[in-house]
């Protein structure tokens, strides 16, 4: 199985302010939707009866550092990241 980082792709990338003070970088990746958290059973095997997410794209997205969950563009991820104590992110 491909390894987890190797199957995500950065799509943007952006700097934010750890306590107002400190540029921080943050990334949003993108991922396949069918490696989707919810096609994964409780034991994290990829269950293939579970439906792959419909997407505009193929993908999901999601932002790190962070707990964003997936999103279903760039600029959703973008927004979530935004909008969080931390933010706003200045973009590249």
């Amino acid at each position: 199985m491909t390894d987890y980082w190797e199957r995500n792709k950065v799509v943007a990338t952006g700097t934010w302010l750890y306590d107002r003070t400190v540029p921080t970088r943050i990334s949003v990746y993108a991922k396949p939707a069918r490696f989707a958290s919810s096609r994964y059973d409780d034991d994290e095997q990829l269950d293939e009866t579970r439906p792959v997410p419909e997407t505009q794209d193929g993908y999901l997205y999601f932002v790190s550092p962070g707990r964003s969950g997936e999103h279903l563009t760039i600029a959703e991820a973008k927004e979530w990241a935004d909008i969080q104590p931390w933010g706003p992110v200045k973009w590249d």
